[in-house]
C-alpha cells in the first residue's frame, strides 16, 4: 500500500493484492496501525500539555516567599 501526495497536494492511495484474503489482511493491518498511531499521538499530546502546565506551576511556586 502506498500513500503519497500529487503535485497539487492531494492525497493518493495505491494498493494491489493478489486476492481478497490478502486485501482483507492488509486492510486489517492498516486499520490497527492507524489506531495505534492515533493512540500514540493522543498520549504524546497529553504529555506535552501536562509538561507545559507543570512548568508553569513550578514557575509560579518559585516566585512565592516561604512566609506567604
Amino acid at each position: 500500500m502506498l500513500f503519497n501526495f500529487d503535485e497539487e497536494g492531494n492525497p493518493q492511495v495505491y494498493s494491489k493484492a493478489e486476492d481478497e484474503r490478502n486485501a482483507m489482511a492488509m486492510q486489517y493491518l492498516v486499520g490497527h496501525w492507524a489506531e495505534a498511531m492515533e493512540d500514540m499521538n493522543a498520549d504524546s499530546f497529553k504529555k506535552n500539555l501536562n509538561d507545559v502546565f507543570t512548568e508553569e506551576h513550578e514557575e509560579e511556586e518559585e516566585g512565592l516567599d516561604e512566609n506567604e
